[in-house]
C-alpha cells in the first residue's frame, strides 16, 4: 500500500455559485501536510489573504480528514476543521471525535473546501460519490440534537453521520462551534460561526457501497500490536472507566487549578464536581469509530432540578469549565449545562469560561445588578449560569450581547479593570491549569498557534516522565517536574510538533498521548509505516509536524500577530501561588520562550528565519 492510496479527493465547494468541483490531492501535499489539520493550515495559507473577513463570505471553511482516517487504525474518525477564526482573528482550527472523518473517506474525499455564502440556509449531503447542495431551512434554529434527528429523517438513514451548527453559530457568535456526533464537537477558536455565517446547517456523509479500505497485511498487525500494548498500561482501567472525567480533582490536588477564574488553586466542592463522584449515573458506555477504549459515557440524572436528564457524562476540561472554574460544585449542573452547551452547538469549555468571567465580574462590583438585569452572578449559582448562557447564545440581552464577542472583546468593552481578569492568550481562553503550576503547559499556552489552549502542546511529559525519562528526552531530570523551567523548552517544541501529526493522521490524543506518551512519535512511526509500505522514524514525522507549526505561525503573522501575542497573562508572570503544593510558584516565561524561539529556528522576536523557511519548504509562501 502505498502513501497516495491513503488519500482522497479535495472538493471545492463555492456556496454563492453552487459550483462543485473535484480533483485529486497531489502527491506532495500529502507528503509535506499528511492531512487533517497539515492540510487544512496549507491550503489556508495558499488562499487566505490578510483581508479575509472571519465572517465573510471570503473566508475558506475546511473540513478535513486524517492521513489515515477511516482504516484499520484505532480512532481514526476525526474531523478537523479549518478558517480564520472569527474570535481570534487569527487561525482558527478545532478538532472533533465521533466517526464522520471516516465516512468523508469513505465517499472519497480526503478534504472539503467551502467558500462564499448561501442566499439561503442550506446543507451538503454527500452520498457516495454524489454531492448536493440541498435546502436546509426546516432545520435552522433547532438545537443541534433535534436537527440531527430530523437531517437523517429527510436523508431516510438513520445512522448518516452528520456535523451541525446549533443556534450560536447561526447567530454568529464567535464561541459557535461544530458538533460532529452526539457529545463531540470541533469545539474552540469559532468554527460554528463560520459556518453560520455561509448558511451552513449541517453536512451529511454516507457510505452506502459495500467496498472498504484495504490495509496491507502489516498494518492489521501493527494495529493488533498497537492495541495490546495499550491494554497492558495500568491506566486502561481508569481511561475505558472515567474517561478523563476523573482529573477534575487532580489539579486541584496539586495546587493548581483554576477554581473560581483563577482566584483561587484550589476549590472546596471539588470532590462532587469530579466525575467519578457520579460514576454510578452511567447508562451506557460509548466511543469514537473504531476506538476499543470508549472512554465517554451517557448518564441519566438521577436527582435534583434535573432528574431524569439522560446526555454525556462530560470530560475534563468541560467540567472544570463549569464547575470549579465557576465555583460550582454541583457535577450534575455541570453535566447539564455542558449538555446545554451542545445543543446550543457553542464551545462547552469556552462558554464556561467565560461565564466564570462574569461571575467574577459580579462578585468585584465591575458588572452591577443593573448590568444582570437583576441575575445574581453569584459563584455556583447554575440557574443564573443557565440564564446567562442562553443571553449569550441568543445575544438576547445588552449583557447577552457583550459577552458574546468572547472574553477578550468583552473585556475590552467593559473596561474598569476587567482587562486583568479576563485570562486568555491570543483572544483565547485559558484551560484551567494554572500555569504556575505547570511551566511547560504555561509556555505552552503563550506560544500554541490557536492561543491558550493545553491540547494543541498537551505537555503532558512535564508531569508524567520519570526524571530518566526527561534526562533522555529533553537533557534534564528537572524537565520532569512540573515547577521547574528548566528543559520546558525541548520538552514544548517536541509536544507541540508531535501535536499537529496527530492531529494531521487523524489519531486521538487520548491514547497516544494521554496514554501511551507517545511524543517522539515512536509508535505512529510504526503505524505509518506500515500503513504506506514507506519507511517513517519519529524524527522523520516530527519534522512534518514542525513544517505545519510554521505554517500556522506564517499564517498567524499574515493576520497581523507578532511574537509579542506569545505572552501570559500578567497574573501568572507577577504573582506567586499564595498556598498548597505549588505554593510560592511563578512562571518565568522570558528565558523559556527565547529558548523555545531558539530551537525553533526563530529570531529573538518571535519571527521566522529565512533559513527556517527554506528548510522547511515554506520560502515561497509570504505573510504578505
Amino acid at each position: 500500500m502505498a502513501l497516495t492510496d491513503l488519500t482522497g479527493d479535495l472538493v471545492r465547494i463555492d456556496l454563492t455559485t453552487r459550483q462543485i468541483l473535484r480533483a485529486p490531492c497531489p502527491e506532495a501535499l500529502l507528503r509535506d501536510y499528511l492531512g487533517g489539520r497539515g492540510l487544512a493550515v496549507r491550503l489556508l495559507l495558499e488562499h487566505l489573504p490578510a483581508s479575509t473577513r472571519p465572517l465573510g463570505p471570503e473566508n475558506m471553511l475546511i473540513f478535513a480528514s486524517g492521513l489515515l482516517g477511516g482504516t484499520r487504525m484505532i480512532t481514526t474518525g476525526r474531523l478537523h476543521i479549518g478558517a480564520r477564526s472569527p474570535l481570534t482573528g487569527l487561525i482558527g482550527c478545532s478538532n472533533g471525535g465521533g466517526k464522520f472523518g471516516a465516512e468523508l473517506k469513505a465517499c472519497g474525499i480526503l478534504a472539503m473546501i467551502v467558500v462564499g455564502k448561501a442566499e439561503k440556509p442550506v446543507l451538503i449531503n454527500i452520498k457516495d460519490k454524489k454531492i448536493a447542495i440541498e435546502d436546509a431551512l426546516p432545520f435552522w434554529g433547532l438545537s443541534t440534537g433535534e436537527a440531527r434527528s430530523r437531517i437523517r429523517q429527510a436523508v431516510g438513514d438513520e445512522r448518516a453521520s452528520v456535523i451541525l451548527i446549533g443556534p450560536a453559530g447561526e447567530n454568529l457568535v464567535p464561541l459557535g462551534c461544530v458538533i460532529t456526533d452526539t457529545g463531540h464537537a470541533a469545539g474552540r477558536t469559532g468554527m460554528g460561526a463560520v459556518m453560520g455565517s455561509k448558511n451552513l446547517k449541517a453536512v451529511v456523509a454516507r457510505k452506502t457501497a459495500l467496498s472498504k479500505m484495504k490495509s496491507p497485511p502489516e498494518a492489521a498487525v501493527a494495529v493488533k500490536q498497537y492495541i495490546t500494548t495499550l491494554r497492558e498500561l495500568p491506566c486502561w482501567d481508569e481511561w475505558s472507566t472515567d474517561g478523563s472525567s476523573a482529573s477534575v480533582s487532580w489539579t486541584d490536588q496539586l495546587g493548581a487549578s483554576g477554581a473560581k477564574n483563577f482566584n483561587s488553586v484550589s476549590f472546596e466542592g471539588v470532590a462532587s464536581a469530579c466525575g467519578s463522584y457520579y460514576r454510578h449515573l452511567v447508562v451506557r458506555r460509548r466511543g469514537c469509530y473504531n476506538c476499543p477504549i470508549r472512554c465517554r459515557a451517557t448518564v441519566k440524572i438521577d436527582r435534583g432540578r434535573h432528574r431524569g436528564f439522560i446526555g454525556d457524562r462530560g470530560e475534563y476540561e468541560p467540567l472544570s469549565s463549569w464547575g470549579p472554574r465557576c465555583g460550582n460544585a454541583d457535577g450534575l449542573e455541570s453535566i447539564y449545562l455542558l449538555n446545554k452547551c451542545d445543543e446550543y452547538g457553542i464551545d462547552n469549555k469556552g462558554a464556561g469560561n467565560l461565564v466564570a468571567f462574569a461571575l467574577d465580574l459580579y462578585e468585584r462590583g465591575i458588572l452591577t445588578p443593573a448590568d444582570s438585569a437583576g441575575l445574581e452572578l453569584t459563584w455556583g449559582n447554575a440557574e443564573a449560569m443557565e440564564a446567562l448562557l442562553e443571553e449569550i447564545v441568543y445575544r438576547s440581552t445588552p449583557l447577552g450581547e457583550l459577552l458574546s464577542g468572547g472574553i477578550r472583546e468583552a473585556a475590552a468593552k467593559i473596561g474598569r479593570g476587567a482587562e486583568q481578569y479576563a485570562y486568555h492568550v491570543k483572544g483565547l481562553s485559558l484551560s484551567i491549569l494554572d500555569p504556575r503550576g505547570f511551566k511547560a503547559t504555561g509556555l505552552g499556552y503563550s506560544v500554541a498557534s490557536r492561543g491558550g489552549s493545553f491540547s494543541y502542546v498537551y505537555a503532558k511529559p512535564e508531569y508524567a516522565y520519570t526524571p530518566e525519562q526527561a534526562l533522555k528526552a529533553y537533557g534534564s531530570k528537572k524537565a520532569a517536574d512540573r515547577l521547574s523551567e528548566e528543559g520546558k523548552a525541548q520538552m514544548v517544541k517536541e509536544c507541540i510538533c508531535a501535536n499537529a501529526v496527530i492531529d494531521s493522521l487523524g489519531i486521538c490524543k487520548i491514547p497516544e498521548f494521554g496514554m501511551l506518551l507517545d511524543f517522539d512519535l515512536t509508535a505512529a512511526a510504526s503505524i505509518v509505516s506500515a500503513f504506506t509500505g514507506e519507511k517513517y522514524t519519529g524524527a522523520d514525522l516530527l519534522k512534518i509536524g514542525e513544517r505545519i507549526i510554521n505554517a500556522e505561525r506564517l499564517l498567524n503573522f499574515r493576520f497581523g500577530a507578532t511574537g509579542k501575542d506569545d505572552n501570559l497573562p500578567e497574573k501568572f508572570l507577577t504573582e506567586p501561588i499564595s498556598k498548597g503544593p505549588s505554593k510560592g510558584s511563578v512562571i518565568k516565561l522570558g528565558p523559556m520562550l527565547q529558548e523555545f524561539y531558539r530551537l525553533m529556528g526563530w529570531s529573538r522576536d518571535g519571527a521566522i528565519s529565512a533559513d527556517k523557511l527554506r528548510e522547511l519548504g515554506l520560502a515561497g509562501l509570504s505573510i504578505d
